[in-house]
């Protein structure tokens, strides 16, 4: 019996499974780099303890999950991702901004967990945070070099190891954009930002839109797949953690459906995942040396691929409303408990 580690609901159900291979193929093509690629399936079997992995979903919260619920750690990310990409913008930025303008933030600390390379802490130091009370925390070397050079104060730890043990209630507001979803012992987790949260304080966080994931995953696209994500969080499974943490879910809400956005990223998709099949033209093509000239034949194999996704494309728009786009936002709040009546 497998339990949600959202909710501790005994009713899940097995979706689907996917082998160390499929999983390996999916950040690293063998032909592009047969030893990486052979290295990462190997520790993708170790890490699980077994060849696949299951993709189960509860059926009370409806939290998605990898059975086994293991995250990749820095071995994983050192071989599936050498040199990580972040985009300057996304939807959850602009929605936390327009949250944190109708808040008091006037010398208020913010930390940001997985910061990336701070392009949304660039867009709030000054306007709404003094540089000097915002914190920033990133596994990558990279990235800490990075943020330091902009300088925020950076942690390379996890929020949940001993250094920060001594930052009780020592940030008003805490982000995690696209972190949550990578992360197991998600009680460890809450328990965590609830120690680090100051009173009235909030969180702000935003994980893969799940109804996005699955529209993917029935149409012939990528699978979000693990150990990179393991999580795939609902408004059910954040409020089951908020009870059970003693904190308030304020608000959840997805990002809107953008049709021209979703077109390109649907025809990039599908690339990737014929990509991941062996002998396609899509895995050639993406085997070849990366050059401008591989650019090119990218582009064009991905566009000879559009006509076939017509059927896929008519049910998105047909179901826009409830699709969303690429993220599911929440606030969630750390709410005084009114003192109990006297008898």
């Amino acid at each position: 019996m497998t339990i949600c580690p959202a909710c501790g609901s005994k009713s899940t159900v097995k979706l689907f499974e996917v082998t160390a291979d499929e999983a390996s193929r999916h950040f690293i093509n063998p032909r592009q780099d047969p030893e990486r690629s052979r290295k990462l399936t190997s520790h993708l079997s170790d890490l699980w303890g077994s060849d696949a992995c299951d993709i189960r979903k509860c059926s009370d919260c409806g939290f998605g999950f990898a059975d086994p619920f293991v995250a990749g750690g820095v071995e994983f990310y050192n071989l599936a991702w050498a040199h990580p990409s972040y985009p300057t913008m996304r939807w959850e930025y602009a929605r936390t901004i327009a949250e944190l303008t109708g808040l008091k933030t006037k010398g208020k600390t913010v930390v940001d967990v997985g910061a990336g390379f701070g392009y949304f802490l660039d867009r709030v130091k000054g306007k709404f945070f003094e540089i000097s009370d915002i914190s920033a925390v990133d596994y990558n070397e990279e990235s800490q070099s990075v943020l330091s050079s902009k300088g925020f104060k950076t942690f390379s730890n996890d929020v949940r190891a001993g250094s920060f043990d001594s930052m009780r209630e020592a940030f008003d507001f805490i982000c995690l954009f696209q972190v949550f979803e990578h992360m197991d012992h998600v009680d460890d987790v809450f328990s965590r930002l609830k120690f680090l949260l100051r009173p009235q304080g909030s969180v702000f966080i935003a994980v893969p839109n799940d109804n996005r994931t699955y529209y993917m995953e029935s149409h012939g696209s990528l699978i979000d797949m693990p150990p990179n994500h393991i999580g795939r969080w609902t408004k059910g499974a954040f409020a089951a953690m908020c009870r059970r943490h003693d904190l308030q879910l304020t608000k959840c809400e997805r990002e809107p459906f953008n049709l021209l956005g979703f077109l390109k990223q649907d025809i990039v998709n599908s690339y990737l995942r014929k990509g991941e099949k062996p002998g396609t033209l899509s895995e050639f093509v993406r085997a070849l040396p990366r050059s401008r000239a591989q650019r090119i034949a990218q582009g064009l194999t991905a566009l000879a691929i559009s006509p076939s996704r017509l059927p896929a494309w008519a049910y998105a728009v047909k179901n826009a409303s409830t699709l969303g786009g690429n993220a599911l936002w929440a606030r969630i709040d750390k709410v005084s408990l009114p003192a109990p009546r006297p008898h």
